[in-house]
């Protein structure tokens, strides 16, 4: 299932795949998605399986950063698994589809930035070749979720 293709770092944070988070709705258990607007601040939690809407006015200071919850209305991450004693998720299918890139290919580079990319964040047992094949699986079905 190895890929031999390149992973070329295009140097982007987290930040770049969370105005669009999709998580489990609070209501009916449903795929839900929330998303959020700098302008005016403010976050929007749409179920369309119920109909379940909230909106809030936000602060982007006060964001709640954990790793298993969106950051505005604590609702935990629809795109989420375990793998081997760890957690593995991503924020949305474009967030997903980014990380199978990174994972399955063979060569990996980085480009120079001036910040810490999502990249250089990850976690070790993501950037493990040893896991390359079994988190290939497990994008899979997350993907079909």
């Amino acid at each position: 299932m190895t890929n031999p293709s390149r992973f070329i770092d295009a140097n982007l944070t987290l930040d770049a795949f969370s105005d669009k988070t999709l998580v489990v709705c609070p209501k009916c258990k449903g795929k839900a998605i929330v998303s959020s607007a700098q302008i005016p601040e403010s976050a929007k939690l749409h179920c369309s399986s119920c109909h379940y809407t909230n909106n809030k006015p936000i602060n982007i200071k006060d964001r709640d950063f954990s790793l298993t919850t969106d950051y505005y209305f604590n609702c935990e991450l629809w795109l989420q698994a375990s793998f081997k004693n760890e957690l593995f998720w991503a924020h949305n299918y474009e967030h997903l589809a980014y990380m199978k890139q990174y994972i399955g290919a063979g060569l990996r580079q980085r480009n120079d930035s001036e910040f810490f990319t999502l990249v250089e964040k990850l976690p070790g047992f993501i950037k493990s070749a040893k896991n390359r094949d079994k988190l290939l699986k497990l994008i899979d079905k997350l993907e079909k979720k």
